[in-house]
């Protein structure tokens, strides 16, 4: 359930196994349906609207918020399909007026900020003569892993640190167990492959669902290649 305007609603359902059937391939898929879910935004409405607007509107975070957005509108983005379109549902439930503000994966940038808004607002009022890179790039992480945790999702990696330091060491595998994950990787190839050929005979303007999947399977051929390649080199 979703908390929208005061009152608890019903998620969209996203047949996302009935789309991707259609291509005709089989391949193993991990899906987690969402139930009984609230984002972190307790507010909705009037409310939710005017703190969105206000994200967009500061100054101080249009920096934050352009370099957020440019993460969100690239095939890499690290935002799932599915909660993608539950977030526009919300912004335009809200009565955010989307194309005056930028378009969406800016309003969603600022979206994603809500949780630490206040706190970001604070800091940037701080004399620009301190250094508060630091603490901004520490807020904006929280920010995402509140955001992102609310939908059950995991933050990317590059946003799990909440400093510059890590404080760990790296911990190192066997020559053996590096091998059995390469192998255990290169036998999902032929799966890959075929999925390749089959989005070959789709359109490239296409949903982003299919979009997401053709990066997937982009991303995967470039490491199969590269692991094949040492392998033949060593």
């Amino acid at each position: 359930m979703m908390f929208i305007g005061g009152a608890y609603a019903p998620l969209f359902y996203f047949p996302l196994i009935r789309q991707i059937a259609k291509t005709g391939t089989n391949f193993p898929c991990v899906f987690v349906i969402m139930l009984g879910m609230e984002t972190h935004v307790q507010v909705g409405g009037t409310e939710l609207k005017v703190r969105i607007e206000k994200a967009l509107t500061e100054k101080s975070l249009k920096k934050l918020i352009t370099n957020l957005e440019k993460e969100l509108d690239d095939e890499h983005s690290f935002l799932p399909y599915e909660v993608e379109t539950q977030i526009r549902r919300e912004i335009v439930n809200a009565g955010v007026a989307v194309s005056q503000h930028g378009g969406w994966y800016r309003c969603i940038a600022a979206y994603l900020m809500l949780p630490k808004l206040d706190e970001l607002l604070a800091v940037k009022s701080m004399s620009e003569e301190k250094n508060v890179a630091s603490i901004v790039q520490k807020l904006r992480n929280e920010a995402l892993r509140e955001s992102l945790g609310a939908f059950g999702i995991e933050v990317p990696a590059r946003y799990a640190r909440t400093s510059s330091g890590t404080g760990q060491t790296r911990v190192r595998i066997s020559s053996e167990q590096k091998q059995q994950l390469v192998e255990n990787f290169l036998d999902a190839l032929p799966t890959f492959e075929g999925l390749q050929d089959v989005l070959g005979t789709l359109p490239k303007n296409t949903n982003l669902m299919v979009k997401q999947i053709r990066t997937l399977v982009k991303r995967y051929l470039t490491i199969a290649n590269r692991l094949q390649s040492v392998a033949a080199h060593e």
